[in-house]
């Protein structure tokens, strides 16, 4: 079993537990974050492991890019961001394991990401969720699309605003929104003992079906790559930069 820089991995007999690890940053993403995270899901993927439960340390479940990084980065930087984060993403998609996301805080960019590429979701009700990309400067086009619908796409995409784990519950972001962390427990338990009870092979013929369907209807998020791609480095995209390191509310003039 390796040791991580950003995540903690843990086996529960038939369970392997995923924890993110980077409270101080409140769990924000760089490029050490998706290559523990991609290493933790590769050594899930043995044969007496029968489910995997993505949690977090802090009070903040994933709160997306680490700005303080992303300030710094460069094209190179990017180039390898972009990479583990589409290798992550897509193995925790396609990972023969069933994946379970235990959200106790907020979820934001990369960290709803996350979560809709897991196989079953729980969170707690009064956490926010929201994709942020738009008031950096950036774009989420298309995000949940496939998962909301075209409307509710659009408003958590054009006006980045924040919704609760109630929300997502209702909009079917999510599966279960509950009140306690108790009750995230039990639930996460409860799929879990379902999930162990029941044959392996049928379950990752059951992903690797729904994965199948989804490619041929066009699901990738990174279809949309290419506009992000023209958005980097514009006028706005780097005064959006300077405003969250001044705390301060950007001006953007469309340059």
């Amino acid at each position: 079993m390796a040791n991580y820089e950003t995540q903690l991995y843990r086996r529960d007999g038939p369970v392997a537990r995923i924890t993110f690890n980077r409270p101080e940053r409140r769990n924000a993403t760089n490029v050490q974050f998706y290559k523990d995270l991609l290493g933790c899901l590769d050594e899930a993927d043995e044969p007496d492991v029968r489910v995997i439960v993505l949690s977090a340390v802090g009070p903040v479940f994933c709160a997306g890019q680490d700005l303080k990084w992303s300030s710094q980065a460069t094209p190179d930087d990017y180039l390898q961001y972009n990479k583990y984060l589409r290798l992550t993403w897509e193995r925790i998609r396609r990972h023969p394991k069933p994946v379970i996301a235990r959200v106790h805080g907020d979820a934001f960019g990369g960290g709803m990401y996350i979560i809709s590429r897991s196989d079953l979701v729980v969170a707690k009700k009064t956490i926010r969720m929201a994709m942020r990309e738009i008031h950096a400067g950036e774009q989420s086009g298309g995000a949940h699309l496939f998962t909301v619908g075209r409307v509710r796409s659009l408003e958590l995409n054009l006006l980045g605003r924040n919704i609760t784990g109630e929300d997502a519950e209702r909009w079917n972001l999510i599966n279960k929104a509950v009140d306690t962390d108790e009750e995230l427990d039990a639930q996460v338990k409860d799929w879990v003992d379902q999930l162990v009870a029941l044959p392996p092979l049928a379950l990752k013929e059951t992903k690797d079906s729904t994965n199948f369907l989804l490619d041929a209807a066009g699901f990738d998020l990174h279809l949309n790559a290419p506009f992000g791609r023209n958005l980097r480095y514009t006028e706005d995209r780097m005064e959006a930069k300077r405003a969250w390191v001044e705390k301060r509310k950007p001006v953007f003039k469309g340059r």
